[in-house]
């Protein structure tokens, strides 16, 4: 079997980028507010806490929240 020829099909899920501003900071207000509730104890468990609810979202926007809720 060979594979076919062409760029590659994007996947939809893969792009979980929100498409407006108003979106964004909604996804990053309701990040930091899992981050309120959970307290976690450092920076590596506040970003597992992220992936595991958020796993579609990009690590950079994760990071933004994790930024946003330490301030």
């Amino acid at each position: 079997m060979r594979a076919p020829v062409g760029p590659p099909a994007v996947n939809p899920q893969w792009d979980a980028t929100p498409a407006g501003s108003g979106e964004t900071d909604h996804l990053l207000r309701a990040m930091t507010a899992v981050l309120a509730r959970q307290r976690p104890a450092s920076a590596a468990e506040a970003l597992r806490l992220l992936r595991r609810g958020y796993p579609d979202i990009p690590l950079s926007m994760r990071i933004a929240a994790l930024c946003a809720g330490s301030n």
